[in-house]
């Protein structure tokens, strides 16, 4: 250690000797790092906003059972043994261990809805209390719905924002009445779609609708006890065992032909992967630009050393008339190949560091703050990528030296 103590500083001081020529053969290093910490960087820190767009979604542990009435094949008795989803089966589902919460869903065609500044025909949801808050779909104003307004079949209503305007202006809902085929309800709250950093999904179709308590749509439109979807959600610490209690469950109280499952972990699970394939494929181009930087460094670093070899062949002279062997004139241009490379690597670590900040600082001028962490995987892999680039070019300028004729180096012939 204490050898390569001495050859580093060394290294140091015939960098030092010559600033020029050692800041130009560290450019090439010091972008070549500077690429791989930032492109880690960014592509590390889209990875997590599209995480987090997916997991925003909700539903990671929840699948849906929606009624799907009988088979269009069923003929006569079979159609008429058809029950479909019951808020009874939503009690049963709800006894099931590893299960958190089962919403009732109800939804309708679209109805006639008359407000003071406007008329239309609106896609009514009849939604379970916790429903919205569950999939992520924002109360901006007033409230949501409540189990005793689900217990009750209150006559309330939460009105999607852009509906509030199509129905009322600019006008506040909260507090004023809307008629839904012939029906007042009160309007309670406002609702808002959730809004995506990176992903393309269009949720917008949450603020065109008006949702109601499930339960008054299954007294006065489904029909008493009757339900068109329930979603259950596993608790934290349940594995997929639930859906199959839960499919095994309503297929014992119904058969084959009432529902169909849609399991939106494994969706989501799907994007997730999906997003990694896309940002894979992304880190391997941004990978390639970054190494063939560093080779295009490595090469300028191959020449400088080179140049090195042929100023100091006097002293490589002298060293070996004074002992040295080939080893210890490899080492001593091997310290210096990877010393340059080491400290390209620190300046580029630096430089990416200061482009994630630079590239923050752009994104709160466009109204879309984010934070680029630096990546420590970036960090450690800009090191150890420049390391190899010193060694591996400056592995025949070491060589050539140590094989230099001791006479043919001192009389310089």
């Amino acid at each position: 250690m204490r050898d390569w103590a001495e050859l580093i500083l060394d290294a140091l001081r015939e960098i030092r000797a010559h600033k020029l020529r050692s800041l130009l053969t560290l450019s090439g290093i010091v972008f070549g790092a500077a690429s791989v910490v930032s492109m880690t960087s960014l592509a590390s820190a889209m990875q997590s906003l599209v995480y987090d767009d997916l997991i925003s979604m909700g539903l990671s542990r929840s699948f849906f059972m929606d009624d799907q009435g009988p088979r269009s094949d069923a003929k006569g008795a079979a159609a008429l043994r058809h029950t479909g989803l019951r808020l009874t089966d939503l009690d049963a589902l709800r006894a099931l261990p590893g299960v958190a919460s089962v919403h009732g869903r109800n939804w309708g065609q679209e109805q006639v809805v008359n407000a003071p500044a406007d008329r239309r025909r609106v896609r009514i949801d009849g939604v379970d209390a916790g429903y919205l808050a569950l999939r992520n779909w924002r109360i901006v104003a007033g409230r949501d719905i409540r189990p005793l307004d689900v217990i009750n079949r209150s006559r309330v209503a939460v009105v999607g924002a852009e509906m509030s305007r199509n129905l009322f202006g600019n006008l506040n809902p909260l507090g004023k009445t809307i008629t839904i085929d012939g029906v007042r309800f009160l309007v309670i709250g406002l609702v808002a779609p959730i809004e995506f950093d990176i992903i393309p999904a269009d949720f917008s179709f949450v603020g065109r609708r008006i949702y109601i308590p499930y339960t008054f749509m299954t007294r006065y439109a489904k029909g008493e006890g009757r339900v068109d979807e329930a979603l259950v959600t596993a608790l934290p610490a349940a594995d997929f065992g639930v859906l199959r209690r839960g499919t095994a469950l309503v297929r014992q109280r119904h058969g084959n032909e009432d529902f169909t499952i849609e399991n939106e972990a494994a969706e989501v699970l799907s994007n997730l992967a999906m997003a990694d394939n896309i940002l894979g494929g992304w880190n391997g181009v941004m990978f390639t630009i970054a190494g063939v930087t560093l080779i295009v460094g490595g090469i300028g670093l191959f020449s400088v050393l080179l140049i090195s070899v042929r100023e100091r062949v006097h002293e490589i002279g002298i060293r070996k008339a004074l002992g040295a062997d080939d080893g210890a004139i490899m080492r001593l241009f091997l310290a210096e190949s990877l010393t340059l490379a080491f400290l390209g690597a620190v300046l580029g670590i630096a430089g990416g560091a200061g482009l994630t900040v630079i590239t923050e600082f752009i994104g709160q001028q466009f109204d879309k703050p984010f934070v680029i962490p630096v990546n420590l995987p970036g960090v450690a892999l800009a090191v150890v990528f420049a390391l190899v680039v010193g060694f591996v070019f400056g592995w025949y300028p070491a060589r050539r030296a140590a094989r230099l004729d001791p006479i043919e180096a001192i009389t310089g012939v």
